[in-house]
């Protein structure tokens, strides 16, 4: 919710923060990193943790917002809205609603296994804890570079009632409110809802129009039943409506994809570029940019206390997203290329655990787990105006207008996984586990008319003239909404493919506590992401062959410390990846078409970085933060493959898309006492990353700079917490960014961030 507020206190932990004592220890968040309560600080692993307080005043309003507050995690737009997100250089840059992402996330444990299906994870929380590294053993597959846990506030004892309000620049509206407290002697309830509203931020710089309105609800319903002192039950059912635009890219380089084909497309060559300020885009304005996206999740949690100091619990989840979005990929309102995105995706998993004690000495988890998703995606694009759109005239065919590309998958996958941790003396522990999974992708799609006889038209004929050079006889005809993706024989038709794969992920590990407040670890772990299919328009079947599993072994060492009478909280870790078999799109050589769009493997790569974290608070109500983080990736091996342009290139020792090297986040907030009822609070925040790039090939038109954000904030709170005004600003020096680039046909284009934002907000609790 960019625009929104920047001080909005989160209903989870609405609490004054007051005005700590001379000498103020940092206090400790409890985290469930190893699917069991502990301090952040006793956590042998880098984990990045923040309360819903937190959140709300440093302006973590969404899940890509997480970059304020997490060193070495980055976020990029996708023209689909899924979003892509980056941990310690470990992502995956794709555009399908169906992707398998390298940073997983859950709400309360339960997964959400598409990164299109997180938006509205922030609401009502009570937490958020995010795990760095591969986290294969107790999270599964689909963690290579992290897991990202929010963690829903729980319904209360008491009578427990709040709201929350802001408003900002653009008319941003932002309305939320949460209600808890028994319903019965052993049931409790919260219910918390949302809606922002916002008009449009991006102005067309050649007709003057808008567009990024925002049209958001979401809700949460938590019911917490313990009929004995053994059984709780956690039924959390919850859903969002995403009517929102969809951004408009910027237009920075006309690249037609077929240079002596360009003289087609005229009005494309002459179109004007976009100018360099954060509102400028521009878009059809005939067409209707609104997104119709809803989702709704039901997990079922039972933790039953077994005899022995035993814990059984069951995980339960369903998920269900839908979604249409029309899609402005060329940023002109000339159909280079346009495109709706249809899609639907259903999941079903299950968790089931048994934890408890080594007599005293350590812990240890045993489960197993299953899951098994849908994923439906039908692309509709029109690029009529495109040198694509000529490329099969000079053989006397006619100009090719648009396709669906059409994809089902569905993914089984079951796992056994234990993990053990044990302490060999008071200050010295060991720990390790494993988790075999095992995988099973079926698919079909193909590239298909849009019902409108153009495929055939075009691609029919195209096809039968190839098999006429090898005296084939000619296909039959391809039928209106046909496939007219071809095989080897040049045969069009829908292209069916599975991929069964298995692994096992480990971890081992050994930490030492030298004193009370002080931590010494060392890990060695190793972590997959499934295979999988790419979504795309595809000419020949070999487009749709599937990349196969990645992998990661981790080697981390770090230490956590409470210094200067743990006024001062210093963490730091350094490590080293050795990547497998990285998953990128690239190219694939045709002998009749030249390279075409895949999803390949790179064999080879690696990253070295570290991360320092530290929290000072070294007066009387001064709280001070920041974390830095240095990410060295690189491509190794000689990896050869086609860059944006299409052009074969070397990627031997280049950075990985969406990998700064250096990050610096910093947050300063200081309260003070007016009079006995009163407190004040100012503070402000900034974010800053070194360049990277979009994509291979390190091309400057892909490059995203370097920049540096500032936010600020000031209000008056009661020193009960009943009430709190704010305001606040976002990007206050209103810093021209973008957050990736792409190479789309005949153009090249980014997505900038948002301007500057600035207003009030208003917070009230009841009891």
């Amino acid at each position: 919710m960019a625009g929104v507020s920047a001080a909005l206190i989160a209903p989870a932990a609405f609490a004054a923060e007051g005005i700590p004592p001379a000498g103020h220890t940092i206090e400790e968040i409890v985290v469930t990193a190893q699917k069991r309560e502990e301090g952040l600080n006793s956590v042998p692993m880098s984990v990045s943790a923040a309360t819903g307080e937190q959140l709300a005043r440093k302006g973590v309003d969404e899940p890509r917002d997480l970059v304020k507050i997490v060193p070495g995690l980055t976020y990029a737009d996708s023209y689909t809205a899924s979003p892509i997100y980056t941990l310690r250089g470990i992502g995956f840059s794709d555009t399908s609603l169906g992707g398998r992402p390298t940073v997983s996330m859950y709400v309360d444990e339960a997964p959400l296994p598409f990164p299109v299906e997180t938006r509205g994870a922030n609401l009502d929380l009570e937490r958020v804890e995010v795990l760095k590294g591969p986290q294969g053993t107790l999270f599964g597959q689909n963690a290579t570079g992290g897991a990202i846990n929010f963690i829903a506030a729980k319904p209360t004892e008491t009578f427990a009632a709040g709201v929350d309000a802001s408003y900002g620049r653009f008319n941003a509206v932002d309305l939320s409110g949460f209600i808890s407290g028994p319903i019965a002697e052993t049931l409790r309830a919260r219910v918390a809802l949302q809606t922002t509203q916002r008009d449009g931020w991006q102005k067309s710089y050649t007709h003057g129009g808008t567009l990024g309105r925002e049209d958001f609800i979401n809700g949460r319903l938590l019911l917490e039943w313990t009929p004995t002192d053994a059984l709780t039950a956690q039924l959390n059912l919850n859903g969002w409506i995403d009517d929102s635009d969809t951004q408009a890219p910027q237009v920075t380089a006309i690249t037609p994809s077929i240079p002596p084909l360009a003289a087609f497309v005229p009005a494309m060559l002459a179109y004007p570029l976009s100018p360099r300020t954060s509102r400028a885009a521009d878009w059809d304005p005939a067409a209707n940019y609104d997104r119709n996206h809803k989702f709704y999740q039901a997990n079922l949690r039972l933790d039953y206390k077994l005899p022995y100091d035993l814990t059984l619990t069951s995980i339960t989840s369903y998920n269900h997203f839908t979604g249409r979005q029309p899609i402005e990929v060329d940023g002109t309102p000339l159909h280079n290329i346009e495109q709706v995105t249809y899609g639907r995706i259903s999941g079903v998993s299950e968790e089931i655990r048994l934890a408890g004690e080594l007599a005293g000495r350590g812990h240890f988890v045993v489960g197993a787990s299953a899951a098994y998703d849908k994923v439906f995606q039908n692309d509709d694009t029109d690029l009529s105006y495109s040198t694509i759109a000529y490329s099969l005239t000079p053989f006397g065919l006619p100009v090719f207008t648009g396709y669906n590309a059409i994809s089902r998958q569905r993914a089984q996958t079951q796992a056994v996984f234990a993990s053990v941790d044990y302490d060999l003396t008071e200050t010295v522990s060991i720990s390790g586990g494993a988790r075999y999974t095992k995988s099973d992708n079926k698919f079909e799609g193909c590239t298909a008319d849009r019902g409108d006889g153009n495929t055939q038209a075009v691609f029919g004929n195209f096809w039968n003239f190839l098999r006429s050079t090898q005296g084939l006889s000619p296909n039959p005809p391809i039928p209106p909404g046909g496939c007219g993706t071809a095989n080897a024989q040049f045969v069009p038709g829908m292209i069916h493919n599975k991929l069964n794969e298995d692994n096992v992920s480990w971890r081992a590990g050994a930490e030492w506590k030298p004193r009370e407040g002080a931590l010494v670890y060392a890990n060695l772990s190793k972590g997959y992401k499934a295979g999988g299919f790419p979504i795309l328009g595809a000419t020949r079947n070999p487009q749709f062959d599937p990349a196969r599993q990645e992998s990661v072994l981790a080697y981390e060492v770090g230490f956590k410390t409470a210094l200067l009478s743990r006024t001062l909280q210093l963490n730091g870790a350094a490590f080293y990846y050795d990547y497998q078999d990285k998953q990128i799109l690239g190219r694939v050589l045709d002998q009749n078409l030249g390279p075409l769009l895949a999803l390949v493997n790179v064999p080879k790569s690696d990253i070295r970085g570290a991360e320092l974290q530290a929290t000072w608070s070294p007066m009387h109500g001064l709280t001070i933060s920041t974390g830095v983080s240095y990410i060295n990736s690189r491509i190794l091996g000689g990896f050869v493959n086609y860059d944006p342009d299409a052009v074969l290139a070397n990627f031997d020792d280049e950075a990985f898309p969406n990998t700064p090297k250096w990050q610096i986040l910093s947050d300063v907030n200081y309260v003070w006492s007016i009079n006995d009822q009163l407190n004040g609070a100012v503070g402000g925040g900034v974010t800053y990353q070194t360049r990277s790039n979009s994509q291979l090939g390190e091309l400057p038109s892909l490059a995203t700079k370097a920049y540096a954000l500032i936010d600020l904030r000031v209000g008056v709170e009661t020193v009960d917490g009943r009430w709190r005004v704010s305001a606040w600003g976002r990007n206050v020096g209103d810093t021209y960014y973008w957050s990736a680039a792409n190479r789309n046909i005949d153009v090249t284009v980014r997505f900038a961030g948002m301007p500057a934002t600035y207003g009030i907000s208003l917070s009230r609790r009841f009891e």
